[in-house]
Order: C-alpha cells, then structure tokens, then sequence
C-alpha cells in the first residue's frame, strides 16, 4: 500500500509506467505522468481517467520540466533514451530539475542489454558492461550519466536492469500467436520479467528506507532458450511453431535481445531489496497475460 500523500513523476508514461500508474492511482497516491508530444498525452490521460495528471514534456526540452516536480515526489524515469547530439543532455536536465525540487529519490528502469554476451552464464550486478548493440549501448550510456549527474546533485538514485518485458498483449506470444514471430538461429537464453513484477521492484526500490545498492537487476528464476520458448508458447496457443531463420531476417532488435545469451541473476533483487516475485517464471505470468487479454475480449488470436 502507497502512502496517499506520496506524489509521484513518471517520466515516459508508456506500457510499464502506464501499469504501474494505475496501481498507484488505486492506492489513492497522487501522479503525474509525462508523454513527449499532446497527443500521446491525450490518449494516455484516456487510459487512466480523470485522476491521473498527464503532462507534455521532453527531456532534451529542459523549459518543459519547469516546475513540473512537485516538491519532494519520487521520481521514476522509464523512458527509453533517443540517439542526441549531446550524451548525457536528457539525464543532466532532469536530474536538475529533480534536484531543484528536493525530489525523494529517483528510480531509473534500464535494461539488462547493459551486458556483454553471457556464453549461458550467470550474469550479475557485476558483469563486464560491453553492450552488444545500439539498443543497450544507449541504455547504458544514459544510466551512467543519470547515476553521474545525481551522485553530483546530491540525489538518491538507483537503476533497475530489467530483462525483457513481457505481460498483456506485450511481448513475444502477441508475435507468436499472429504468425509473425520469427526466431534467429543461434538464438540462446532469454531472461524475462513481468510488467507488473517490474511494477513491484520499482515501489520497492522507490520506497526502501535504505537502498543497499544503486543497480538491481530486475529478472524471473528461469531464463530460458529462445527456441524452447518460441515452442512452449505455441504449444500452449494451439499455435504453429515459429521458424528459425537466418539471423539477417530479423530485426536488429531481436538480434540485440535474442543474442545476448544471458542467464540474469535477480538474487539482489530477491535477497537485498526483498522483491517476492508473483510471477517466479514466464509459465505463470503468460497465463496471467492471457487470462487478462480474455477479460479484456482480445486474446491473441492466429
């Protein structure tokens, strides 16, 4: 249960942020949530009701987060970093602002492409950082100048590593079921987290008394083969199994994703921040995303 004192920004109110705005609206807290342009904002604003407080602004726009923060907020920032012609420009504005407005602590949602090629090895907090293409080199380039920039402003910080993020009508089954998932050969272990698992990590990361470290990785207790993935979820939809393909057929995203082979360790999350996962593996949190596509009439179909 959230404070309903507690006022929170969400910076890039997208899939997972949208989620989480919602639990915390239900607990009476107060939100703000931000979106680059009016028209994303009109449309997040309609998803979550009159209660939610949706605002235009861009990070590299530092105007726009004039007196944005109300004073003393959490501050989560899930918005994925764009290529710019100044690194560190985006973090550098809104740790400014944040500092400027005493915020309580800010959480920041990176990824676990932060990483090198894993080999099927176990990957943790301490892993060489050796991204393995643009998505996570630009994720890491951004986590190390937010966690820079708040360390000089005197602001609590912590980065959580998500793994891939899955949940109702997101992730791999919505390509799966469609006939559009394609896998690439070679593909090999696949980490992965629910939406709203990531929602808890990142209430409890924001509410901790003390933060024991400033990066968590952010992953289920099974990571698994692509292949045997792909296969098992179509299985389950009555689905054919997607093909294999030569790499260059697909898209430089899943290659980034698919090729990583990393067995991401969450025993920080699990043991030092006391995240207790409701969905421990993909079987689980698929049935929940499913279950929920059917309340809302729109399973994935083929």
């Amino acid at each position: 249960m959230v404070s309903t004192e507690a006022t929170w920004l969400l910076v890039g109110c997208g899939y997972t942020a949208t989620r989480l705005a919602r639990r915390l609206l239900a607990d009476g807290a107060r939100v703000i949530a931000t979106r680059r342009t009016d028209d994303a904002a009109a449309m997040t604003g309609e998803e979550l009701g009159p209660q939610a407080d949706v605002r235009v602004a861009d990070l590299l726009l530092p105007q726009t987060l004039d007196g944005l923060i109300p004073d003393g907020a959490t501050v989560v920032h899930s918005a994925p970093p764009a290529p710019v012609l100044e690194p560190g420009a985006a973090e550098e504005h809104l740790i400014a602002a944040a500092a400027a407005a005493r915020a309580r602590r800010l959480v920041y949602v990176s990824s676990t492409g932060v990483y090198g090629r894993g080999s099927g090895g176990e990957i943790d907090e301490d892993a060489p950082l050796a991204p393995t293409g643009p998505i996570g080199a630009r994720r890491l380039e951004a986590e190390r100048a937010l966690i820079a920039a708040a360390r000089r402003a005197g602001l609590e910080v912590v980065s959580l590593r998500a793994a891939a993020i899955y949940g109702p009508h997101r992730g791999s089954h919505v390509s799966i079921a469609s006939g559009s998932h394609r896998v690439p050969e070679g593909a090999g272990l696949v980490s992965r987290i629910h939406v709203d698992d990531l929602g808890s990590a990142i209430l409890t990361a924001a509410l901790a008394p003390r933060l024991p470290h400033t990066v968590f990785n952010v992953a289920d207790d099974e990571p698994t083969m692509a292949r045997d993935y792909a296969d098992a979820v179509a299985a389950l939809l009555g689905v054919p199994a997607p093909p294999t393909v030569a790499p260059d057929r697909s898209s430089p995203a899943a290659r980034e994703l698919l090729g990583g082979d990393r067995r991401i360790s969450n025993r920080r999350l699990v043991d030092d921040l006391g995240v207790a996962l409701a969905y421990p593996t993909w079987r689980e949190g698929l049935r929940q995303a499913l279950a929920e596509e059917e309340r809302h009439g729109r399973a994935p179909t083929a």
